[in-house]
């Protein structure tokens, strides 16, 4: 699975995709709710080419949060997982796991984040530590504060630092407005947020929010440079 697709099944994939489950009343702080959501993608690549992914959320025995991706396309399959907790509105990751196979290559990620020592052992063919201080989130774990956060207040835009490849990375998020959006799951309005990179990296993202949906990503689309396009549409949400 090349690094392209890899960051659409992220969704960011990236972004990135991801996508949260949210119940609301009036200024409480929303409540995480267990949700699995069910995805098929396609790829222009210069032939047609499918796939499916899932996004899954549950609570540990523990008391925190598992959330996890699986996707799988033509010989390869990406497993992601994050382990959590919410506090305050916020988002602490304990506990990050990465694993793509495509053919007989493999590329494993783990990152432990120790709050106590405020720093994070990351985990690839070796192993070092990095200085962390809240607010952070890893890879997977920023998709739901995202959700989260655009279903708690309305903004233009959000910004957040993101523990990747053994470095401190800032992602940001511009909201602009709002579609109709014909899915596998059905017709619904989606709240189009665009993952914003440097100028020099030319890729473009876009998540569309449903509202109607507890705010799940209901559709992914990544546009490289050459044009090439990849997309991932909701067709099942169970909650």
């Amino acid at each position: 699975m090349s690094s392209k697709l890899t960051d659409l099944l992220r969704w960011p994939l990236a972004i990135g995709l991801t996508f949260l489950s949210i119940g609301a009343t009036g200024s409480q702080t929303p409540a995480l709710r267990p949700f699995l959501a069910h995805y098929i993608s396609s790829w222009d690549v210069g032939l047609k080419v499918e796939g499916n992914a899932s996004r899954q959320l549950q609570q540990t025995d523990e008391g925190k949060w598992l959330f996890s991706l699986k996707a799988k396309a033509l010989v390869a399959k990406l497993s992601e997982s994050s382990v959590m907790s919410i506090e305050g509105g916020h988002i602490t990751p304990y506990e990050y796991q990465y694993q793509r196979k495509v053919l007989n290559r493999n590329k494993q990620v783990h990152i432990q984040f120790d709050w106590l020592k405020k720093q994070a052992t990351t985990t690839t063919s070796n192993s070092w530590t990095m200085p962390i201080q809240a607010p952070l989130q890893d890879k997977l774990s920023v998709q739901l504060q995202l959700q989260k956060d655009l279903s708690m207040q309305a903004s233009d835009d959000y910004t957040y630092q993101v523990a990747a490849g053994g470095q401190i990375e800032t992602f940001q998020y511009k909201v602009h407005h709002t579609e109709q959006l014909s899915l596998p799951i059905g017709l619904y309005e989606g709240i189009k947020v665009e993952r914003l990179r440097n100028e020099s990296n030319q890729r473009q993202t876009f998540i569309w929010f449903a509202p109607e949906l507890n705010f799940q990503p209901a559709r992914i689309v990544q546009i490289e440079p050459d044009g090439k396009q990849y997309q991932m549409d909701l067709e099942r949400l169970e909650q």
